[in-house]
């Protein structure tokens, strides 16, 4: 009998879930997706009507190929570290909770007016960002092939896509641009990761961790530099040209 990690099985059962969704979308159209993101994608509305199962079904549901691609292949990648380190059980439980965690920051957002209290957001991202900021503090320099053809250290990787996010974000907030990206609980997945992290190594060890992390800020100017030259090598961002 094959054995199938967690991370293995979270992934089968997405997509899955996505190609179910692709065709009961060819056979009822347009009407089925808003159907499903609307009654399965997470919004704080739902929550407070009592559908509660919004805030997990919703990390289970993607809108277009590029969005499941993106994800999973994050998931495969910090999945297995977290998997291989921490067992299968804990790396659902991390899983689970920093989406879900990941989802009430929306709401959180929506009280401070960031965000919409009806439009549904969808996907697997709030999940990965905490097994991202878990895989941070327990591997900090384990050298991952995401999102480069070179292998880089993951607390570099974990860095860049921060630092991506709260550029976005703040962008976003201070231009009052429209965006289709839930940058707020990408935020509120990290942060569970990381506080996962911590319950797992230690205070002492995650406070060397995350000082590091801080100590990185200094070197922003020189990263936005190099990114130009770096990108030549981030084959998530072919990708995700191809599938948009």
């Amino acid at each position: 009998m094959v054995k199938t990690d967690m991370a293995s099985l979270i992934i089968i059962i997405t997509v899955a879930v996505f190609f179910l969704q692709i065709y009961y979308f060819n056979q009822y159209g347009e009407n089925f997706l808003d159907y499903l993101f609307t009654n399965f994608g997470f919004t704080p509305q739902n929550l407070f009507q009592g559908q509660w199962w919004t805030l997990v079904t919703s990390i289970f549901l993607h809108a277009t190929p590029q969005h499941i691609i993106l994800n999973m292949l994050a998931l495969f990648f910090f999945g297995s570290i977290v998997e291989k380190e921490l067992g299968p059980k804990k790396f659902l439980l991390i899983y689970l909770v920093s989406g879900v965690l990941g989802n009430l920051m929306i709401v959180a957002g929506t009280y401070l007016g960031l965000g919409s209290a009806t439009i549904p957001t969808i996907g697997a991202s709030g999940a990965v960002f905490g097994i991202m900021g878990t895989a941070m503090i327990i591997k900090p320099l384990e050298f991952v092939f995401y999102p480069y053809i070179v292998p880089i250290p993951l607390i570099i990787v974990a860095f860049l896509y921060t630092i991506v996010n709260l550029v976005s974000f703040i962008y976003i907030l201070s231009t009052g641009t429209a965006s289709d990206i839930s940058y707020i609980s990408h935020i509120g997945g990290l942060l569970s990761g990381i506080y996962f992290g911590y319950i797992e190594k230690g205070i002492s060890r995650s406070f060397l961790i995350l000082l590091a992390f801080l100590l990185l800020f200094l070197l922003v100017p020189f990263i936005l530099l190099l990114l130009p030259y770096i990108s030549i090598f981030n084959y998530v961002d072919i990708l995700s040209k191809i599938f948009k």
